[in-house]
């Protein structure tokens, strides 16, 4: 039995809103919304900026892997990607933020906090490996789908999916490390749009 996602989002989020202050992590835009002392300090043009670059990056980067492993990929696949494209307000609404509460603010968040207890550290070492954790998760998070449209799964789809969706990943959580939950709502916002775009320019 699946769990709701609503429920799985709340439960993220609850986990991310303990942790992620005892890790050296930062939710900035809504630190300052609710810092009454006026001590939160954050540079926008910084979030803005790494947010939109890393996420045209991916956004090249994925479609760069799809490319590579079109011929290996079957038709059905294609077309569901080919669909996919006209829901760009479900995109960027759902993967920009839902899956970014989801796999940065609540699995990356737990997974620096659990290697912090383990190592007693927070070096960079830590948080890349929470990074790839959680990215690796989240790109697996996208084989049942596959899995309700293609019936035999071969090695070059899973790769595929794991492959383009864990690239996604390691940036948008580079992003929240470095610049804060809401850099990476951007990043993954900005990776649709990339994607997008150049699809109907080469299309």
């Amino acid at each position: 039995m699946l769990i709701n996602p609503a429920v799985l989002v709340l439960i993220a989020t609850t986990i991310g809103t303990i942790l992620y202050d005892k890790v050296n992590l930062s939710v900035p835009l809504f630190e300052k919304l609710f810092d009454k002392r006026g001590t939160s300090s954050f540079s926008l043009k910084g979030i803005i900026v790494e947010g939109i670059v890393l996420g045209v990056l991916a956004g090249i980067a994925i479609l760069a892997v799809a490319y590579f492993f079109k011929p290996y990929l079957p038709q059905v696949l294609l077309d569901s990607s080919d669909n996919a494209r006209l829901n760009l307000i479900t995109k960027l609404l759902y993967g920009g933020v839902t899956e970014e509460l989801l796999c940065r603010f609540g699995l990356m968040t737990l997974f620096v906090w659990v290697l912090y207890k383990i190592f007693k550290s927070l070096n960079a070492a830590v948080f890349w490996s929470a990074n790839f954790l959680s990215a690796v998760l989240f790109a697996v998070g996208h084989l049942p789908m596959v899995f309700q449209l293609v019936t035999d799964v071969s090695f070059p789809v899973y790769a595929y999916v794991i492959l383009g969706n864990s690239i996604g990943g390691l940036l948008f959580g580079y992003a929240y490390w470095k610049r804060g939950l809401e850099s990476a709502f951007m990043a993954h916002a900005f990776t649709h749009l990339t994607m997008v775009g150049v699809n109907l320019v080469f299309s």
